[in-house]
């Protein structure tokens, strides 16, 4: 008989889905939970949703997780803002909302997806990279408090 699993090693399962309004309130605080994250205010979110662009939730036991907000302009997307909360981090929610996302983009015949990321968050660099995502190029200066570089990354689809 093998023992039981250390309970705080289990990984919660959760789901991906679309936005939903009224969804913008726990979004807004894992973005401020998060300084890496495009600090959003509450309202933009429902606004980002009205407009189109690809607006993804991840939830686990009805509670919101994570988020990815993308933007397809023609046969290109952008990946504007995607934050998980820090207790859901490294359990796989960011790679699935990526997943959805990058899904979503090919499902409306985008070729290219870029984003920009700062240059010190390695565990976002190294998640895109692991999804395809390759640095094509630096931004000096593109992110304040505190100032830092960029790095963009692009992945082709089609």
């Amino acid at each position: 008989m093998y023992p039981e699993p250390d309970p705080h090693l289990r990984l919660k399962r959760f789901k991906v889905r679309p936005y939903q309004p009224g969804d913008g309130k726990a979004v807004s605080e894992i973005c401020r939970q998060s300084p890496q994250a495009a600090q959003w205010p509450e309202e933009s979110y429902e606004e980002t949703h009205a407009s189109g662009r690809i607006v993804l939730v991840a939830e686990t036991e009805s509670q919101i997780c994570g988020f990815l907000v993308a933007q397809i302009v023609g046969d290109e997307a952008e990946i504007l803002n995607m934050a998980v909360e820090s207790a859901h981090r490294r359990k796989g929610v960011g790679g699935a909302l990526l997943s959805a996302a990058i899904c979503a983009a090919h499902g409306r015949n985008v070729r290219n997806i870029y984003l920009e990321v700062r240059e010190s968050n390695s565990p976002a660099v190294s998640l895109y990279a692991q999804h395809g995502f390759e640095k094509t190029a630096q931004r000096r200066g593109y992110y304040s408090g505190p100032t830092e570089n960029a790095v963009v990354m692009k992945k082709l689809t089609g």
